[in-house]
């Protein structure tokens, strides 16, 4: 499998109170989400099974997704913020 070296640190601690929704099985940390586990074990381990290989790409896939999201929502808000700003522009010059 190629994969590049990424820089995803995801998040391990648990807070008191709460219960880890899944552990790697490779050195026992605890994650809070079960994607966050899949991310671990694909980027941290070698010699993935085919499960845990097919898991590690899904929550690639379902990153990638989550991330392609929050730039839209971001270009839509600069967009917003442009337009007003080029409104306000018109309105205080025509005055």
């Amino acid at each position: 499998m190629n994969r590049e070296k990424s820089a995803v640190v995801p998040e391990t601690v648990v807070p008191g109170g709460e219960t880890a929704a899944a552990t790697c099985p490779y050195c026992d940390r605890p994650f809070r989400r079960e994607r966050l586990r899949d991310l671990h074990v694909g980027d941290a381990h070698e010699g993935l099974s085919d499960g845990e290989a097919a898991a590690y790409e899904a929550a690639v896939e379902a990153e990638d997704e989550e991330l392609f999201v929050y730039h839209l929502k971001v270009a839509g808000a600069l967009g917003v913020v442009f337009t007003a700003l080029f409104l306000l522009a018109v309105v205080g010059f025509s005055l």
